[in-house]
């Protein structure tokens, strides 16, 4: 793999990648393009995931620090009691509680979630002129927006999604998003969310549209949107398309390999 290299400069920032066996093929692609592509000094590459010893593995060959996903809540995914016509989402929404919870697992103020299924190809930056960048996307999924409503008592602010697979957090703002849910519910943040989510929806919750929203709604001229240039790829195809990453990178700013994917 030949690097898309990027200089370094703004803010420092941790970096965290939730993440569970199944995409244990696509992680080091993952990792690779956010040290190649990501333009501000990287302290640490948190992977939170279950025990698992390939994993840990991965993470010790790698410069990376394993997080058993057991240690960062006071609650467990066999806690969490969302399943939709069969489907097990317990696992999917603690990944999001997990992306919440950096403002206590990181060092540093800024923390950039990246989905483990995909992959930077071209620089970023996300911190420009003293303002955060949020990527946008096309999606409008009626369900994130109603929980979110429900959660904080705010209208939604942004006509765009920010469901980009990747987010910038601060964790001031983190802290102060779960002092607003906590003040409104009287409960703790993620009992709050779990009371929120539409459980008759496969995707009841999303936590980037929740921030992202929040942020907006609470510090106004604080941020900058960008359109996020993405493209979703079958995960077979992982390997072929790398070698035309290049490519790829003069139209797409990432790429994403979701395992339930089985388009081109």
């Amino acid at each position: 793999m030949q690097p898309l290299r990027s200089g370094s400069s703004g803010p420092a920032i941790d970096i965290v990648i939730p993440t569970v066996r199944k995409d244990l093929d696509v992680l080091p692609y993952v990792v690779y393009g956010a040290k190649k592509n990501i333009g501000h000094p990287i302290q640490n590459v948190y992977i939170v995931a279950p025990h698992d010893h390939a994993i840990r593995s991965y993470c010790r060959k790698h410069g990376c620090t394993f997080v058993d996903e057991t240690t960062i809540l006071p609650i467990t995914k066999r806690e969490i009691d969302y399943s939709v016509n069969g489907i097990d989402r317990s696992g999917w929404l603690l990944q999001q509680l997990i992306k919440l919870s950096g403002d206590v697992l990181c060092e540093r103020e800024h923390y950039l979630v990246i989905d483990s299924d995909t992959v930077f190809i071209r620089p970023n930056r996300f911190v420009r002129n003293g303002k955060t960048v949020f990527h946008t996307c096309d999606e409008y999924h009626l369900p994130y927006f109603q929980a979110y409503e429900k959660l904080t008592g705010l209208k939604p602010v942004s006509a765009k999604s920010f469901c980009t697979h990747y987010m910038l957090f601060e964790k001031s703002k983190v802290a102060a998003l779960k002092k607003h849910i906590e003040d409104r519910w009287r409960t703790d943040w993620h009992q709050a969310i779990l009371q929120c989510v539409d459980r008759t929806d496969t995707s009841g919750f999303a936590d980037y549209e929740t921030y992202g929203n929040f942020v907006l709604s609470a510090y106004p001229g604080q941020t900058e949107l960008a359109y996020w240039h993405n493209r979703s790829v079958r995960r077979p195809l992982l390997k072929q398309t790398w070698r035309n990453v290049e490519t790829l990178a003069k139209t797409y700013n990432t790429l994403s390999f979701h395992s339930w994917n089985d388009r081109w």
